[in-house]
């Protein structure tokens, strides 16, 4: 009898055992998260969309498009907001990054701002300043070996443009040739665009072409690092040019003051100031629209 009350004692022990440490398990799997302590210095937030900058390397790609690159991160780093640069080959594609609000900023050519269809859409920040002045020309060329010396005796034959909306490449030359009495769709036998400074100088050097023409800071460049190929070839027109090439913003961009007043001192940042020096570059300054030639909305976008 004794026996069985120990075995029903132990029983009883054993159940309550396993109810107790059923409990406890429970508890240590039950988690609430009302008290969870946050991770230290992590925050819960959305990065900053980045600013979307557009340009066009018209120079020695390879060389340019790096040191645009390095000029825009300075940017981005002043601004305390992260970039990315939208490069493109033409400029009718960077107008229309603006035209579709793709681009917050853009480096535009003096031609694509002119010929710029919505002007009331974006504001002008800054220019470039080179050497003391902000202006810059037009330069017609052909091959060293030729006998032609003026642009009137480059009539029936072949010629280079930059691009359809290059002020220094292709718009003030064909204006030129109206004023002259001439039209400029049947002057020259055959014309084509190459897209790019640096290539239509090339085209001339190399004799593809009886002439083209190309813009004043082209020749600088080559000038300042790569004098070689301009033995290649020779002035025979300097035309009169325009402003160089503005750096507009969106006009409804809530960081357009602060970028301009960060492209106004760029050239003070050291990492800024290697790529430009490097870009022919001296330094920003505020812009002057009455440098821009006007032409007609239906040439441009």
């Amino acid at each position: 009898m004794q026996r069985r009350s120990y075995i029903l004692l132990g029983l009883m022990f054993a159940v309550l055992l396993g109810v107790f440490v059923c409990l406890r398990m429970q508890e240590r799997a039950l988690i609430d998260f009302e008290q969870v302590e946050p991770i230290p210095g992590y925050k819960m937030e959305m990065r900053e969309p980045p600013l979307r900058v557009a340009m066009i390397s018209v120079l020695n790609h390879a060389r340019t498009e790096g040191y645009q690159s390095q000029m825009v991160r300075s940017l981005g780093r002043l601004l305390g907001r992260p970039v990315l640069l939208l490069h493109r080959r033409s400029y009718a594609e960077i107008n229309q990054l603006l035209a579709k609000g793709d681009a917050d900023v853009a480096f535009l050519s003096s031609g694509a701002y002119m010929v710029y269809g919505k002007k009331e859409d974006v504001r002008l920040l800054a220019m470039p300043e080179r050497g003391g002045t902000n202006y810059y020309f037009s330069y017609v060329i052909v091959p060293r070996a030729s006998t032609i010396e003026s642009l009137a005796e480059l009539r029936g034959r072949r010629f280079v443009y930059v691009d359809p909306m290059s002020y220094s490449g292709y718009l003030e030359l064909r204006a030129h040739l109206r004023k002259m009495g001439e039209d400029p769709e049947t002057f020259f036998r055959s014309s084509y665009f190459t897209y790019s400074h640096d290539d239509s100088l090339r085209a001339v050097a190399d004799g593809l072409v009886d002439g083209g023409v190309i813009a004043s800071l082209t020749y600088d460049y080559y000038r300042e690092y790569a004098p070689a190929m301009l033995e290649q070839v020779r002035i025979v027109q300097v035309l009169p040019g325009s402003g160089m090439g503005p750096v507009v913003a969106r006009r409804d961009l809530r960081e357009a003051d602060a970028v301009q007043e960060i492209l106004l001192h760029l050239d003070r940042d050291p990492e800024a100031k290697e790529a430009m020096e490097q870009l022919l570059i001296d330094r920003f300054v505020p812009p002057q629209p009455e440098l821009y030639p006007q032409f007609s909305p239906e040439e441009g976008i």
